[in-house]
């Protein structure tokens, strides 16, 4: 009998001594991941990381252990991490890394996780992306919205429409059917736009969380880039970043060399 795969993971960050609360719907929806908690401390310039856990590391190890106990209730496998640090975007991604992360939350309010948009630029990612979302909808109650967003207006509708479906939604699909999501809830959509921040802002609306594929440039840009800062102040949903395996193997390699 074959041992189960274990569950995607998640980095969920929270920035110490004072964290932004987390919704416990926001809570029970990652439940079913395993969810890696960073927990950071800024460190002025002035002050060592190690002065500044040695002063505040007991209040900030409290904290984090709160927050953990929040996800294990809800059934969450919880790995912590307490970084005391002059840049956050580099401990997010070099902890993400670190820890094998499949992806990386970017919070938002959520009540219930009926509807999952997961926007498409192309076929790129899909094999990371499919895994994570079926894991993350494995009570399979959510209904997925594919929606492969084709910049400005060289084809015409229809020859649009059909090469959209043919060599990415359709291609998309199979691999969430082979990831475990049932065919009937996907929705497959297409839309032609020459702002594709401002297509996925309107679609998003109509959906509890979104999920997007990591792109160069990495995730360090792509987590406080344009695209996710316009959907979140836009429609306020949570936004989950997966991890592109070769983006990560790339920031892997920069980690040990710095070493």
């Amino acid at each position: 009998m074959d041992s189960p795969s274990a569950p995607s993971s998640i980095l969920v960050d929270l920035e110490l001594p004072e964290p932004a609360p987390l919704p416990s719907a926001l809570v029970r929806v990652l439940s079913s991941l395993r969810v890696v908690l960073l927990g950071w401390f800024s460190v002025p310039e002035q002050t060592s990381p190690a002065q500044a856990r040695g002063q505040f590391g007991a209040e900030a190890e409290d904290m984090l252990d709160a927050a953990a106990r929040r996800f294990e209730e809800a059934g969450a496998e919880v790995t912590t991490r307490l970084v005391f640090t002059g840049d956050e975007l580099d401990t997010i991604s070099r902890v993400s890394v670190e820890e094998s992360c499949d992806a990386v939350l970017i919070p938002g309010p959520v009540e219930q996780l009926r509807r999952v948009l997961v926007p498409l630029r192309g076929i790129q990612n899909v094999r990371e992306i499919a895994p994570f979302v079926a894991d993350l909808c494995q009570d399979g109650t959510a209904r997925v919205t594919l929606l492969h967003v084709l910049e400005g207006d060289e084809l015409d509708g229809d020859e649009a429409t059909a090469a959209s479906r043919e060599d990415v939604l359709e291609p998309a699909a199979e691999r969430m059917r082979s990831a475990g999501i049932e065919a009937d809830l996907l929705e497959l959509n297409s839309v032609a736009a020459d702002s594709p921040a401002d297509a996925i802002v309107e679609w998003a609306g109509g959906h509890d969380l979104a999920v997007l594929g990591e792109t160069e440039p990495s995730v360090r840009e792509v987590l406080f880039g344009t695209m996710p800062e316009q959907i979140v102040e836009a429609v306020n949903v949570p936004i989950i970043v997966v991890r592109h395996g070769e983006e990560a193997a790339k920031m892997a390699e920069r980690t040990t060399q710095a070493d």
